[in-house]
């Protein structure tokens, strides 16, 4: 049997029901959506895999890649998705990136087979509030020094960005560096504007104030579909002193501001120890079968950057399954 064929996606393709994210082709025109499809001997279509340029991180490409279940006729998940990855590496100069979490087994076994190199973990990220959030809540909410977490001010916006920026920079450094400042200040500047579709929610967001200036806060994002609601935390200095008791202050302020049975996805990356460690006191829920460690692999391409391995030091006991599905 013939094995699977790519071909760049058309407008054509994405009119199939089978899948939920297939794009054009749209890299000849200049975009950054390298989108391709494989194909049956009789052109049927068997999966899709998206290149997608990272402003944030220009020094590699994120993958979108999606196998039809009830389509492949005899070819397994594996050679689809091998023939759409080998795709994607002939035409990058820039390392690929895809997130298998742990129950992922197929991804993290294609990512080992290309010579995945594991850049980052991130743990479990669903907190849904109840009792025993609320209780460590009160127990955080007001720091050493006696501040609290309060609501934002508009007047304040800006520099609320300019902390974002400056947070964001320095926890991916060490393992992924970002794009300019002034580059992730244009990006993320339309979701600091009031009442912007991508913007935070003002109401359970918080900033803590120390000396007049903002040394911490917490904002809560657009609610996703499933109506988990994404924290995002910051501090300044980034790992200074004083700045995993602040984002403890303003974590619970979001908690107070949360109703019973809210779902807040907080996530946090093992490089990040200051983070790591905080959350890791935060009561969680049960395990939940689909929120487990989400590994960050860096697939090498010909001629381009080496991505940056995660030392072996830094992989938590209960992260290592992922960790040994990558090393094959």
């Amino acid at each position: 049997m013939p094995s699977p064929t790519t071909r760049p996606a058309t407008s054509a393709d994405t009119a199939d029901s089978s899948f939920d994210d297939l794009l054009p082709d749209r890299w000849r025109e200049g975009d950054n959506c390298r989108s391709v499809v494989a194909t049956d001997s009789s052109g049927r279509v068997l999966g899709h895999c998206r290149g997608i340029d990272n402003s944030f991180h220009p020094d590699s490409r994120s993958l979108v890649l999606e196998v039809a279940e009830e389509a492949r006729g005899e070819h397994s998940w594996a050679e689809i998705a091998d023939a759409l990855l080998e795709a994607q590496i002939e035409v990058s100069r820039l390392p690929l990136r895809l997130k298998p979490a742990t129950h992922e087994t197929e991804l993290l076994e294609l990512c080992a087979r290309h010579g995945g190199v594991l850049v980052q973990l991130m743990p479990p990220w669903r907190y849904v509030v109840d009792e025993a959030m609320r209780t460590w809540a009160a127990a955080h909410r007001t720091t050493p020094d006696g501040l609290h977490a309060t609501p934002i001010d508009d007047a304040r916006r800006e520099e609320m960005l300019d902390l974002y920026v400056e947070h964001y920079t320095a926890q991916h450094a060490r393992w992924s560096p970002a794009a300019a400042p002034a580059e992730l200040r244009a990006e993320n500047a339309p979701d600091f504007a009031p009442g912007g579709d991508g913007s935070f929610d003002p109401d359970h967001s918080v900033v803590l104030l120390r000396d007049g200036a903002i040394a911490a806060q917490a904002l809560a994002w657009p609610p996703e579909p499933d109506g988990g609601i994404e924290i995002s935390m910051e501090s300044r200095p980034h790992e200074g002193p004083t700045a995993r008791e602040d984002m403890e202050a303003c974590v619970a302020a979001v908690i107070d501001r949360s109703a019973d049975e809210d779902v807040l996805l907080i996530d946090s990356h093992v490089t990040e120890t200051l983070e790591s460690a905080m959350m890791r006191d935060v009561p969680g829920p049960p395990p939940h079968p689909e929120d487990t460690w989400t590994a960050i692999v860096g697939i090498p391409v010909p001629g381009g950057p080496t991505p940056i391995p995660l030392p072996a030091a830094q992989i938590p006991l209960d992260a290592a399954p992922p960790a040994e599905r990558l090393r094959g």
